[in-house]
């Protein structure tokens, strides 16, 4: 099966060929580290972990690198507002920002750069583009791309005219006299002595926005990506501004060969984020729901669309992961009282048929919502044979299997996959689990009720849940 991605570029399905035979380079726009990361956060870096799980699977060679944006407007701004130095503020919320990522469960990209690390490389990318003449510094000893040089590639990505680029440009463009054209974008800033700062050609300052996205992808990756990411907002000014100052640079076109963009995740159908005042926390959420139904919240939506939040919504994602962690769960349990000898009920097939959909929904653009709809079909067939059939241990552990193969891609699972590790109760093994159920049973064969509901309480304040059943007594993480 053939992978098919979106291309904003071109707005078109395109059938996915790196440009360097199996090895993909992909880069996602990191986050400005000023404050606690948002849903919306989530919502961009969890929808491209899978994106990157997904070509993992698929075979290819994947170099995933994401930045942190450390020093910025926003950064010293909030610095000055709480008394704090600018970097060690950067560095308190990058460190929030990488531990809400472990939460989530999404992968460490293989390479994490930040700005403050890369100034050098800053500025001798902006020498060369002032050497070419597609930028110029002004005597206030900032730096600008030249719109001029490349006019005819504004709107390359925005598909928009520069008409309604310079309408709707408000405040995603920096408003300064010194600047020739009113959609140049600033490369370097000049810094006063009370902001951080670093010696250049044109005088102390910082880098602008833009720049810095272009050296680190270049720098870690090449100097033409396969796959460049963010959310939608970022296509302008943005990604348009890193096509610019690439190509110009390079002399290369494409500067990514595709590019991918994220939908928003909004509040009563409006965007969420900081500027509006209308966010919710990762660290917030997490603290009502547990990581697992956060993530399938996002996951079972298209990359592409939006997702409007609320609490509602949240408890049916969780509701509905369950339905997928409870079949695992099942199957597990299944498995310790099954035989080799049994039955495989047509499972062998249905797990060949099931992974086919799953490639087919996702070689379509990543479909994740598609992908699961036909895991659910999968599960109450599954439920349907556990519930009233002896299939075979070894069906068995090839339908688990395939659950865990999936769940490479889609990250959903990881609480059930630690059902025997004890790292969801207070200390437990599973052999201390064991034999309070067995002091369990025998306080019930004793009819000492009591003290059976004393240790099923205990257990359950610890995160296990008992259930007794036809075949004996299971039990399993809240």
């Amino acid at each position: 099966m053939v992978l098919k991605v979106h291309n904003t570029l071109t707005r078109e399905m395109e059938e996915f060929i790196p440009l360097n035979g199996n090895k993909v380079n992909m880069y996602v726009c990191g986050p400005t580290v000023y404050d606690h990361c948002h849903l919306g956060h989530a919502r961009s870096y969890v929808s491209f972990d899978v994106i990157r799980r997904y070509l993992s699977y698929k075979g290819y060679d994947v170099n995933y690198i994401s930045n942190i944006t450390d020093v910025d407007d926003k950064v010293i701004e909030r610095a000055r507002e709480s008394g704090e130095d600018p970097l060690e503020l950067a560095d308190r919320f990058t460190q929030s920002f990488i531990d809400d990522m472990e939460e989530l469960g999404v992968r460490v990209p293989d390479t994490q750069p930040r700005v403050t690390e890369h100034i050098p490389q800053i500025i001798e990318m902006i020498g060369a583009l002032v050497d070419k003449g597609t930028a110029y510094a002004t005597h206030r000893g900032n730096v600008y791309y030249d719109l001029e040089s490349s006019e005819d590639m504004i709107g390359i990505l925005s598909h928009q005219t520069v008409e309604g680029l310079l309408e709707g440009s408000g405040s995603r463009v920096e408003i300064e006299d010194d600047k020739r054209y009113q959609l140049d974008f600033v490369l370097w800033k000049s810094s006063p002595e009370d902001e951080p700062g670093w010696e250049s050609p044109w005088g102390r300052g910082r880098p602008g926005w833009h720049i810095e996205c272009s050296v680190m992808s270049m720098g870690y990756g090449s100097e033409q990506l396969d796959i460049h990411g963010g959310g939608l907002d970022l296509i302008f000014p943005h990604h348009e501004a890193e096509i610019l100052q690439s190509e110009s640079y390079t002399g290369k076109q494409p500067f990514s060969r595709y590019w991918l963009h994220n939908g928003f995740l909004t509040i009563d159908k409006e965007k969420m984020s900081k500027s509006l005042g209308n966010f919710f926390t990762i660290k917030e959420v997490l603290k009502k729901f547990p990581p697992s139904t956060v993530r399938f919240f996002i996951v079972n939506t298209h990359y592409r669309n939006n997702i409007d939040y609320s609490e509602e919504h949240l408890e049916e994602a969780g509701r509905a992961y369950e339905r997928i962690s409870n079949t695992v769960t099942n199957i597990k349990y299944a498995m310790e009282y099954a035989s080799e000898e049994g039955d495989d009920f047509g499972l062998y097939e249905d797990v060949v048929e099931a992974r086919r959909s799953f490639i087919e929904s996702m070689d379509e653009d990543f479909n994740t919502r598609d992908a699961l709809a036909n895991i659910f079909v999968f599960t109450r067939k599954i439920n349907s044979i556990l519930s009233g059939k002896k299939a075979s241990k070894e069906v068995l552990r090839n339908v688990l299997e395939f659950f865990m193969e999936i769940d490479q891609v889609l990250g959903i699972l990881k609480e059930s996959w630690q059902l025997s590790s004890g790292n969801r109760n207070e200390g437990l093994s599973d052999e201390e689990i064991e034999e309070l159920i067995k002091l369990r049973d025998m306080a019930r064969n004793e009819k000492d009720w009591n003290r059976a509901d004393v240790i099923r309480d205990e257990l359950k304040e610890k995160g296990i849940i008992i259930e007794d059943g036809k075949d004996g007594v299971r039990w399993k993480y809240v």
